[in-house]
């Protein structure tokens, strides 16, 4: 193995992190669920009918009851779903940094590392400017969405290498790749079917952060990383780099 390949292959998963490290990742993703608990919550409080299948996600958030877009709206609790969005948003950016460098320093990491953070942004931006009261909207979940498919699919193609990783790192490929063909096929998509398409474009993201959270709290429950890994990793670049 070269220098250069031991400087960018990603580390031993996410035992390679220390404990403490890994149990903020770990409930910072994990606790992206509350975006879906939030989603049911704030739909059963809706006074006009809700379909997964043709109203937007968005449409939980609106601030106003009346047609928009062609869709009945009315969510009052609207407030719970913005305040989702954000805190999800800024759960996923922090989940992020602190989980960094499972990832390695290679470059699809870094371009991964650096999508996955916008993704992020975007997705808090969408909490603070509601679909009906600002121009902002659309372009804060464009890029939520199309940041993060790309990102998910270059974060796991990262993980494929590392056993104690290799699952959730085809899943991103598998999530990223459903998602962005989704995204594909929203073109030719029917309206009355637009809701249950931006699920397939927009939820692989949530849903892949939240099983990698999931894994690392784990790995940080049962324990510390194996003694001596860190010294190990510098022994072997050292080994490397006096050749």
């Amino acid at each position: 193995m070269s220098l250069r390949e031991v400087r960018t292959a990603p580390p031993d998963g996410v035992r390679g992190l220390p404990r403490r490290r890994r149990l903020a990742a770990g409930a910072a993703w994990a606790a992206i669920v509350q975006y879906f608990v939030l989603l049911v919550v704030v739909q059963a409080a809706w006074t006009e009918p809700y379909s997964p299948v043709r109203n937007a996600i968005s449409d939980l958030g609106a601030v106003t009851c009346g047609p928009y877009s062609g869709r009945e709206v009315c969510s009052p609790w609207h407030v719970a779903a913005n305040v989702s969005w954000v805190v999800a948003g800024l759960s996923i950016c922090a989940g992020l940094l602190l989980v960094r460098p499972v990832f390695g320093r290679a470059v699809r990491a870094r371009v991964g590392t650096a999508l996955l953070l916008g993704s992020g942004l975007g997705l808090a931006t969408v909490g603070l400017h509601p679909e009906d009261a600002s121009p902002l909207h659309v372009p804060s979940a464009v890029a939520a969405i199309g940041l993060g498919l790309p990102a998910i699919v270059l974060l796991g193609s990262t993980l494929t290498s590392v056993d104690t990783n290799r699952a959730v790192g085809w899943l991103g490929i598998a999530l990223g790749a459903t998602g962005l063909a989704g995204l594909a096929l929203t073109v030719v998509t029917p309206h009355r079917l637009f809701g249950l398409f931006e699920r397939i474009v927009a939820y692989p993201i949530l849903i892949w952060t939240i099983v990698v959270g999931v894994t690392t709290l784990v790995h940080a429950i049962r324990g510390r990383a194996p003694a001596g890994a860190e010294r190990g990793g510098a022994a072997a670049v050292a080994g490397v780099a006096g050749r």
